[in-house]
C-alpha cells in the first residue's frame, strides 16, 4: 500500500470515529443545572392576592435517543411570595414548591428543543405569619400538574429554558377565615448550564 492510501485509509477511520463519537454524545446522557426567574399567577374571588418574582433551581438529567428525541427528569425547586390581604388584615404568604417534572424532548430543530410532559409536586405548601403564630394557606399545586416549553443552546453548554407551568385541578386555601379555590399557573425563564 502506497503512502497515499495509507493516509487516506488513516483519514477515514479517524473521519470514522469523528462521526461515531458525535453519534455517542448524541445519543447518552445529560446533566446539568438549571436557574431563573418564576412568576404565579393567582386569583381569587374573597380575597385579594398580588403575587411577586420568585426563584426556581433545578438539577436536570436527559436521556437522549435516536439523536433528535429525550427524556428529561428534574428535581426541582420554586419560591414564590403572594401579597394577600383580606379586609383589614394583610400578610406576606411563602410558597414553596418541591416538584419533579417528567418532559419529553424534541430536538431536531437545531439550537431549539420543544418539551411538553407530566410534573409531580412532593410538596406545595404557602404559609403566612399572622402575629407570633405561622398559618397555613394550603398547596399551591396539584400533586399533578402540566409543563410546556421550549430551550435554545445558546452554545455547547448554556441553556436559555422558557417553560409554563399549570395545575391540572385548582387547589382549594384559606386565609383569615375565607376558603377559596385558586387557578395557578406558572411562567418561568431560566438559564441553565448542560455538562
Amino acid at each position: 500500500m502506497g503512502a497515499f492510501q495509507r493516509c487516506f485509509a488513516q483519514e477515514d477511520y479517524s473521519s470514522y470515529l469523528n462521526q461515531r463519537a458525535v453519534k455517542q454524545s448524541r445519543s447518552s446522557v445529560e446533566m446539568g443545572i438549571l436557574a431563573g426567574a418564576s412568576y404565579l399567577h393567582t386569583s381569587a374571588s374573597a380575597v385579594d392576592l398580588s403575587p411577586k418574582l420568585g426563584l426556581r433551581g433545578a438539577l436536570s438529567m436527559s436521556l437522549i435517543w435516536a439523536e433528535y428525541y429525550a427524556l428529561q427528569m428534574e428535581l426541582a425547586y420554586l419560591y414564590n411570595e403572594i401579597d394577600a390581604s383580606a379586609g383589614s388584615f394583610s400578610a406576606n404568604v411563602e410558597s414553596n414548591v418541591f416538584e419533579i417534572p417528567v418532559l419529553f424532548s424534541y430536538r431536531g430543530l437545531g439550537p431549539v428543543r420543544l418539551n411538553v410532559g407530566p410534573v409531580l409536586s412532593l410538596a406545595g405548601t404557602a404559609r403566612y405569619d399572622s402575629g407570633a403564630e405561622r398559618i397555613e394557606f394550603g398547596r399551591m399545586r396539584s400533586t399533578i400538574g402540566y409543563a410546556v416549553g421550549a430551550g435554545v443552546s445558546l452554545t455547547r453548554h448554556l441553556l436559555l429554558d422558557a417553560r409554563f407551568m399549570g395545575n391540572f385541578s385548582k387547589p382549594i386555601n384559606y386565609f383569615e377565615g375565607h376558603e377559596f379555590s385558586t387557578p395557578n399557573y406558572w411562567a418561568v425563564l431560566s438559564l441553565g448550564y448542560m455538562f
